[in-house]
């Protein structure tokens, strides 16, 4: 027969770190989404207008300040797309609804070779990402073009039946801060479908 002998101090110590770890855990995972949506106003975006694609059932949300730019491209590829640009020229880029043809992942790797055939593509990460459980990839990297003008990129593709809707965001690369992901991620969370 063995005795264990514990150590009353040690143990509530643990007992007292895990206790904390956990409602840490708790308070950071109730308040995450609160704090990321808010992200956006702590870096001068102003408040959020909505916009409302009522025959595909998605809605989104963009800095009330940005301007924005819907394009019909025609055909059945991309069946929504709209342009957005802050006021100085320093973010721009789109959100485009596509039918899909084929898996994304093989979608997103097919693009990247036809990028990489027209710009200098460095830096390139695929994530796997997971917002308001829907399942899709989130893509960084750093493009120069012919002109030898370096951007910074950073794009959300979410899988939505059997579509997938694409955010892009794009900052000069000089102008690019890290908080500003955290910003693109925001907006991105303020899809409904």
């Amino acid at each position: 027969m063995k005795f264990v002998i514990i150590n009353g101090r040690k143990l509530g110590g643990i007992v007292i770190v895990v206790g904390l770890m956990l409602v840490l855990f708790g308070v950071g995972s109730s308040l995450g989404g609160k704090i990321r949506s808010t992200a956006y106003i702590q870096s001068n975006m102003g408040q959020l207008k909505k916009y409302s694609v009522d025959n595909l059932n998605i809605s989104y949300m963009l800095p009330a300040k940005w301007t924005t730019s819907v394009e019909n491209f025609g055909g059945n590829e991309i069946l929504y797309h709209n342009d957005f640009r802050t006021e100085d020229n320093s973010i721009w880029g789109f959100i485009e609804v596509w039918n899909k043809k084929q898996d994304l992942k093989t979608f997103l790797n097919m693009s990247k070779e036809v990028s990489e055939k027209q710009n200098n593509i460095e830096q390139y990460t695929i994530n796997e990402i997971n917002i308001k459980n829907r399942k899709g990839y989130m893509i960084e990297y750093t493009l120069t073009n012919k002109e030898n003008k370096r951007y910074k990129a950073i794009e959300y593709f979410l899988d939505h039946d059997n579509k997938f809707i694409r955010f892009s965001f794009y900052t000069n690369s000089e102008s690019y801060t890290p908080n500003m992901k955290s910003v693109f991620k925001a907006i991105v969370e303020t899809l409904n479908y």
